[in-house]
């Protein structure tokens, strides 16, 4: 009698909070306890550590962009008119060419979370209505200028056939004051895309914030 109680106990699991039999599926009562049997949840990878379409997607499942400020295209026109004021009043021509400016319309539409892209290459393609075959040579203009880096398999631990856009937050960028503040002093910085720690802090930082 005794074997058969202990035989019975250790085939049973817990399986989100429910006792339950391995055997039959017979539901024997609730436990509070984390199963030892039970998969553990996934970890959110941070926006840096993002190497796929795929990753940023379960990344953005912890953002409730809901709460992010209107996307709206005000931040990239104003600074269009003030490196156009600067170039009037200094001489110094930092301005924002014509081209320049209609492509980064374009990627803002394509801009979901903070100053990032993540696509496959040919659904980029497509959206920035480019051959595949022309598309780095599309994104040059923004990106001889630092306006833009991108990311693929040939630069970076991006996956095969996919690409990944930072835009210069000053220009483009989903979140609140505090966070862009912070994107745009690490842009700045000495080899900043090439770092990948700080930023990744600043999601984990954020992230505590909007859960607190």
């Amino acid at each position: 009698m005794q074997h058969a109680l202990v035989s019975n106990l250790t085939n049973l699991i817990t399986v989100d909070g429910l006792v339950v039999s391995k055997l039959t599926g017979e539901i024997h009562g609730y436990d509070g306890k984390t199963s030892i049997f039970s998969t553990p949840a996934t970890a959110q990878p941070s926006l840096s550590d993002c190497r796929s379409v795929d990753d940023f997607a379960l990344h953005l499942k912890d953002v409730d962009r809901r709460k992010l400020p209107a996307h709206t295209l005000h931040q990239l026109r104003n600074e269009v008119d003030s490196a156009r004021g600067e170039w009037y009043r200094t001489g110094v021509d930092c301005r924002i060419t014509l081209p320049q400016q209609r492509l980064l319309e374009k990627l803002h539409q394509l801009v979901t979370y903070h100053n990032a892209i993540f696509m496959t290459q040919t659904d980029l393609a497509k959206a920035l209505n480019v051959d595949e075959s022309n598309l780095m040579k599309k994104l040059k203009v923004l990106e001889q200028t630092d306006i833009l880096r991108t990311y693929t398999s040939r630069n970076s631990n991006i996956r095969s056939r996919e690409i990944k856009l930072t835009i210069n937050p000053r220009l483009i960028f989903r979140g609140n004051d505090q966070a862009r503040g912070r994107y745009i002093a690490d842009w700045y910085k000495p080899a900043s895309h090439l770092r990948t720690s700080v930023i990744g802090t600043f999601e984990m930082n954020e992230s505590i914030s909007a859960a607190a």
